[in-house]
């Protein structure tokens, strides 16, 4: 065994933000003008999946240090995707995670849209 460990890259499913709420968030949020409300290959898509790609640094097998992280999100359909900023990431991952929570029933209906409010602001 050498001193560097294998590069391993993972994918960490982040989660989903539905097309109506890009849409309304769309108009007050200019940081996500260029992603499209619907699937610019399909137009077939209820919501967009949310990921994040690292590889990890490794000294002696150990994993020290996230690095070359990309973020991206594709359409459920077609698998159509593309890389996002890390701002558009930032911002839809906060979506991703309450849409999730409320999915769960960890969150009620109410506390729900009350972080949805919280978020466009």
């Amino acid at each position: 065994m050498g001193l560097w460990g294998k590069d391993i890259a993972r994918t960490r499913y982040v989660g989903n933000v539905y097309t109506n709420q890009l849409s309304s968030i769309k108009k007050e949020n200019e940081a996500l003008q260029r992603i499209a409300s619907r699937c610019e290959n399909c137009s077939n898509n209820d919501y967009y999946s949310i990921y994040e790609t690292f590889r990890l640094f490794r000294v002696l097998n150990i994993p020290l240090v996230q690095c070359d992280t990309v973020y991206y999100f594709s359409c459920p359909e077609c698998n159509f995707g593309f890389k996002l900023e890390v701002d558009e990431y930032k911002f839809l991952e906060r979506i991703a995670l309450i849409n999730s929570k409320y999915l769960e029933g960890s969150i009620t209906k109410s506390e729900f849209e009350i972080s949805l409010k919280s978020v466009r602001k």
